[in-house]
């Protein structure tokens, strides 16, 4: 049967945050005077990310964009004057919209270029918002992907098996025709292949190279 469509996450996959959530957070609080170790911001992320996953339940623009704004203000809250959250949001939500706080990851482009050669359709499925296509945009990346599909847009996120069902039928493709490569175990992996997608967890190794050993081995199937 063949692959026939790579569908890829966006942060975590095709690009990732740099240096890291905290220092980004850092320098943005720095430049409103509040001086914290990005070390700091980090962990306190890590500890509450499980609670913060938990607000992403309504995928509209407006239900994602609350989502945004209650993680940052629980992040922040041991170290900024709540009168100034909203202004600093916007700037910390705007800074996440630029690539200079992202590095793209190893081989991307020459992996998009391969498959395409290929006659492989590609598609991101992402639970971000309007954001990734502005960072599309600015990596270059805007036109080399037929769909780029964002929960807060499409109204369901990973790993629910409607949106990866959604992602097939966009693309005009069965699942058992697509890979899903992302590098979360539950949202991209387990999801995916529960629908019957192939999948392929991301770990930081370069794209191209392990695009093209799955190409391999989907035509020996």
């Amino acid at each position: 049967m063949g692959l026939k469509a790579v569908i890829f996450d966006a942060e975590g996959t095709l690009f990732h945050i740099y240096p890291s959530v905290g220092a980004v957070y850092a320098r943005v609080l720095s430049g409103f005077g509040y001086r914290v170790e990005p070390s700091e911001i980090d962990l306190r992320i890590r500890r509450l990310w499980p609670v913060f996953k938990g607000y992403f339940e309504d995928f509209t623009p407006e239900g994602c964009l609350d989502a945004w704004k209650r993680i940052f203000r629980g992040t922040v809250a041991p170290w900024v004057d709540g009168e100034r959250w909203e202004d600093l949001f916007k700037e910390t939500y705007e800074t996440f919209a630029r690539p200079e706080a992202f590095r793209l990851a190893p081989g991307t482009k020459e992996a998009l270029e391969f498959l395409h050669a290929q006659g492989i359709k590609t598609a991101i499925l992402s639970n971000w918002d309007e954001r990734l296509f502005r960072l599309l945009e600015a990596f270059g990346l805007s036109g080399a992907f037929e769909k780029v599909l964002v929960a807060c847009e499409l109204g369901v996120g990973k790993p629910s098996p409607e949106a990866f069902i959604l992602a097939c039928e966009i693309l005009g493709v069965r699942p058992e025709e697509a890979l899903m490569v992302g590098n979360d175990p539950e949202e991209d992996f387990e999801g995916a292949r529960k629908v019957g997608l192939k999948a392929r967890l991301y770990r930081g190794e370069n794209l191209y190279e392990i695009l093209s050993q799955e190409v391999m081995k989907g035509a020996q199937e």
